[in-house]
């Protein structure tokens, strides 16, 4: 048998919150460019179009095609409410979830950190 666990105190948080600023949750379909270096010689461009779920100052939560993997990082077009254009973002992976619909059908969750807006990107 397991052993029986302690509820968590009315005081104590279920859990850390690891983001010092609001959420917004949002579906935005954002083109993104991805380079991989696979072995010594060969890089792999790819680009394709991930879903926003949520964005806060700090980073987005992504849905993607595939796995950009841990550390990488790449662009992501983010389409701007107030405007007709588009903002570009480098961003850094901090971590994936793979998730499984169907028979080979896979999608990543994928979180990312904002590193910053390149000078005229928006």
């Amino acid at each position: 048998m397991a052993p029986l666990q302690r509820p968590p105190r009315v005081d104590e948080p279920p859990h850390q919150e690891r983001r010092s600023s609001e959420r917004l949750q949002t579906i935005l379909a954002c083109p993104y460019e991805l380079t991989r270096v696979s072995g010594s010689d060969t890089v792999e461009l790819s680009e394709g179009v991930t879903l926003a779920l949520n964005i806060s100052a700090g980073g987005m939560l992504l849905l993607m095609p595939q796995s950009p993997g841990e550390r990488n990082v790449f662009e992501v077009h983010v389409p701007s409410p107030a405007k007709a254009e588009k903002t570009t973002k480098l961003v850094e992976v901090c971590w994936t979830r793979e998730f499984s619909f169907g028979v080979g059908t896979k999608v990543h969750l994928v979180g990312v950190k904002s590193l910053f807006e390149p000078p005229g990107s928006s």
